[in-house]
């Protein structure tokens, strides 16, 4: 995947998908919905349902119809692993393209702790649907991604200002006890990162596991399961370690892959 950005850019395609489940690495994509914006109007739009054509020619037009675009999304954790192996199974490349998640933008510009899709209809007062269908849904990704927008340059945000702040300490990812979900492989499970992560910064990712119920660990050690790695010039000290120690060592599409079906907002 390319970038996920916190950025929110007048010039973009947004994309909804539906799935026949949760994991990526056996269920597929049943649909593809897509929208291109040029300074906020709507110049195009692409469709696609299993039962029209094959997956393989539906990408290869989704890749003509988003070119560069960064892609709005709802939901990194879902969208990014099944988009990412469609892509990489299909087309033998990666989905390269930076895409925009209305979950992440909707936390930093209205700083609230939710931003399930159904929250942020409820926050904006929207009129539109969240039905989980993706010719519908899609009205709702791209009302919010408006509404984002507006409130940013009302606040007068710039980008930069969502991404300060970066440093925390464990007492910042208390972890939601009522969003513990047992079925996770990180469930119960000591968990630390290291490198450039582009998905996740790393206080979402040590948010994510101790929501889920596992334990975030500012650095791995002799009793530490999983080492999420990100990019790197050359191995890091954290990995170096972990795999001294034998610690299983992640990537971060691994990690995506693993909580794709969990919704940690």
């Amino acid at each position: 995947m390319g970038n996920n950005l916190l950025e929110w850019p007048h010039d973009f395609s947004a994309i909804e998908i539906e799935t026949t489940d949760l994991n990526p690495s056996k269920d597929q994509i049943t649909e593809i919905v897509a929208r291109k914006y040029r300074n906020n109007s709507l110049k195009e739009k692409f469709e696609w349902k299993a039962e029209e054509k094959s997956i393989v020619d539906a990408l290869i037009e989704l890749e003509t119809f988003i070119g560069s675009d960064p892609i709005v999304i709802n939901r990194t954790a879902f969208f990014c692993p099944f988009m990412g192996n469609a892509f990489l199974q299909f087309l033998g490349k990666p989905f390269s393209n930076d895409v925009i998640d209305i979950q992440r933008l909707f936390k930093r510009i209205e700083n609230k702790p939710t931003a399930r899709m159904d929250r942020m209809i409820e926050f904006y007062q929207l009129s539109t649907p969240h039905i989980f269908n993706a010719t519908e849904d899609i009205k709702s990704l791209v009302a919010i991604y408006f509404k984002l927008q507006e409130d940013a340059s009302r606040k007068k945000l710039n980008p930069k200002d969502l991404k300060k702040n970066s440093h925390f300490t464990l007492k910042d990812i208390p972890g939601n006890p009522d969003k513990n979900d047992e079925s996770n492989a990180f469930y119960g499970k000591k968990v630390s990162a290291t490198g450039t992560l582009t998905n996740y910064t790393r206080k979402e990712i040590g948010q994510i596991i101790n929501n889920i119920g596992g334990k975030f660990q500012m650095n791995p050690g002799k009793f530490t399961d999983y080492l999420i790695v990100g990019s790197l010039d050359k191995p890091s000290t954290k990995q170096k370690k972990a795999e001294n120690l034998g610690i299983s060592i992640l990537s971060e599409n691994e990690f995506l892959n693993m909580i794709a079906g969990y919704d940690w907002v």
